[in-house]
């Protein structure tokens, strides 16, 4: 038996959860006001027979293991050490030849952190410069800063002097092999050291500033150079650049109480925030952001607050890391910093107070693109080339607003702006959703549940809770219909009676536990599960009569400059608006039936 499934042998999901909130019984199962949104009636139900738990406002479920995730704010291997030690159960999950690698690669970065610290204190350039960037004594000790001084294996030879071999000081990135040569020298050379640390304040690794006033090349000739402004260690065994945000573990306390987190470039941007009293903010790289990273940040704050200069603003990489932000519900605000200054880190310098009124005149994401946009082209009457520009501008941050009710308003306001019809914004919008391949998008923790999903999962919890219907269902019934890939999968399985991984039974539990609660009377359940089709049915015609009609409007678009329309183009365009007139008229027998 896994840890996991032993875990779960021990412990009581009632139990479990009512160490957290007060459930009150339910017929079969209990009862909650939902701890993750705010409401007067209980929504949030637990099931002793099946162990799971469920939000019917809110959408969210799972076993212990989601609960405790959710309502304590961490990751699974966090969560499987609490609930262990409830259960009394060992963890002996890792290979202890692995742990004890980790082990030493941890012992091989502190002691490089020591090193780094003694050199710094021993070069007095190197000390005087970051003293006068603006950081005192007991900062420089706080975010152990150091240096790497200019020989090529200094770090190397001490650290194989205190008896660490060579492989395990490569495997932990601090050294580099010399292509078909069995010699080594240190990654770092010449350089201010930030220590980066993992969410126990642990260090995994290295970023490494280049000095000011060090040669471009250095050691035995041509093969040893410094290497750009910044180098950082390399993905190993305890570092994981996406995993790993700078300052996250001195800011986490301070972000989940203040419910905010200052998102700052650099390394010496951070370091003087907290120096000034901001100790809730985390450093981030705007081309560096990635969904992993807002899915940690996600645990401590919903609110973020970029600050940047008005040139950085206009930049793809800071904007595609607003984007993604915005995808996973943040509410975003930016904190413009005066054009005559370079970065937080001067600004603190001479004036904190100075920084704390930016941070205060925030504004929201949108209302900054809408007022930047338009600024561009301060005139009464707009031209279509203005027009076309602002939309292009403003479309995309629109577009990224997840909840629909705040996109639509933005929508009003710019159609307005602009003086044109709304549904030429919606259609415009759409269009750019259907175009855009390849794009991070939010994981289903963090996305609405639509209604389509809902009618899938009704439908298919009423065929598991009764399957003297499952005739019914594969007469009538394909997988196409489904927009959710699980689902997609899943159905299969329910479709041929054969639910076997624990996974596929686990779902199947949940969603007989959903229905459960709909109280659908066995006399009507044949009659719920059509209307669950036919309404699948009538949104797969709509969103496919929606495409093709963008395609025909696309077509009748195109510029033709003068000429004739291509006989190819003529011939797709025709088969397009048979094969619409089509689908309008099974869509309209479905509607009327």
């Amino acid at each position: 038996m896994s840890p996991i499934d032993e875990i779960k042998s021990r412990l009581d999901v009632v139990e479990v959860i009512e160490g957290y909130i007060k459930l009150k019984k339910a017929g079969k199962d209990y009862k909650a006001p939902c701890p993750f949104h705010k409401e007067k009636n209980p929504s949030f139900f637990v099931s002793p027979s099946k162990q799971i738990w469920h939000c019917f406002s809110c959408n969210i479920g799972g076993d212990i293991f989601s609960f405790v995730q959710k309502i304590e704010g961490i990751e699974f291997p966090e969560a499987l050490r609490i609930l262990a030690k409830k259960a009394g159960v060992v963890l002996k999950r890792e290979d202890p030849q692995i742990r004890s690698q980790r082990n030493i690669l941890f012992e091989i970065c502190d002691e490089a952190v020591e090193y780094f610290q003694k050199q710094l204190e021993a070069n007095k350039p190197a000390l005087e410069y970051i003293k006068n960037r603006g950081l005192k004594p007991e900062t420089i000790k706080e975010f152990k800063i150091g240096y790497s001084n200019n020989l090529w294996d200094g770090l190397l030879c001490h650290l194989t002097e205190i008896g660490y071999k060579v492989q395990d000081i490569e495997k932990a990135g601090l050294i580099i092999k010399k292509e078909n040569e069995n010699r080594y020298f240190d990654r770092f050379r010449s350089r201010i050291m930030f220590p980066l640390c993992d969410l126990n304040g642990q260090v995994v690794g290295f970023t490494g500033r280049i000095f000011e006033s060090a040669p471009t090349q250095l050691g035995r000739g041509s093969d040893y150079y410094v290497g750009g402004k910044y180098v950082n260690t390399p993905e190993t065994l305890i570092y994981n650049k996406s995993h790993i945000i700078y300052g996250l573990d001195k800011a986490k306390t301070e972000i989940r109480k203040q419910n905010q987190c200052v998102a700052v470039e650099g390394q010496m941007d951070l370091i003087m925030c907290h120096q000034a009293g901001c100790k809730n903010a985390v450093a981030v790289s705007g081309t560096a952001l990635t969904a992993d990273h807002l899915q940690t940040l996600k645990r401590y704050t919903e609110n973020l607050l970029f600050s940047f200069d008005a040139d950085t603003g206009g930049e793809g990489a800071t904007k595609r890391a607003i984007g993604l932000a915005q995808q996973y519900e943040f509410n975003v605000k930016i904190a413009i910093l005066p054009e005559a200054e370079k970065d937080p880190a001067e600004i603190i310098k001479q004036s904190p107070e100075k920084w704390g009124k930016i941070l205060e005149n925030s504004k929201p994401i949108v209302d900054f693109y809408f007022e930047n946009a338009f600024n561009k082209y301060k005139k009464e009457n707009l031209s279509i080339d203005d027009k076309r520009e602002i939309t292009k501008e403003l479309l995309v941050p629109i577009k990224n607003i997840v909840n629909v009710v705040e996109q639509a308003h933005w929508l009003q306001v710019l159609a307005s702006k602009l003086k044109i019809e709304e549904k030429i914004l919606i259609e415009a919008l759409r269009r750019i959703k259907d175009r855009e391949e390849g794009k991070e998008m939010p994981s289903e923790h963090f996305a609405e549940r639509s209604r389509i999903k809902e009618l899938e999962e009704i439908l298919l919890g009423l065929v598991l809770k009764y399957p003297e219907h499952l005739e019914y269902l594969n007469k009538n019934f394909y997988e196409s219909l489904l927009n959710t890939e699980e689902l997609k999968k899943f159905v299969k399985s329910v479709k041929t009676n054969k639910i076997e991984s624990k996974e596929d039974k686990f779902l199947a539990d949940y969603l007989i536990f959903k229905v459960e609660h709909l109280n659908i009377e066995e006399a009507e359940v044949l009659k719920e599960m059509d209307f669950c089709i036919q309404e699948l049915k009538k949104n797969h015609l709509k969103e496919k009569l929606i495409q093709i009609s963008l395609d025909i409007k696309e077509l009748e678009n195109q510029p033709k400059d003068g000429l004739p329309a291509k006989e190819k183009d003529k011939e797709k365009l025709q088969k397009l608006n048979e094969k619409f007139c089509k689908l309008a008229e099974e869509l309209s027998e479905i509607t009327n039936n």
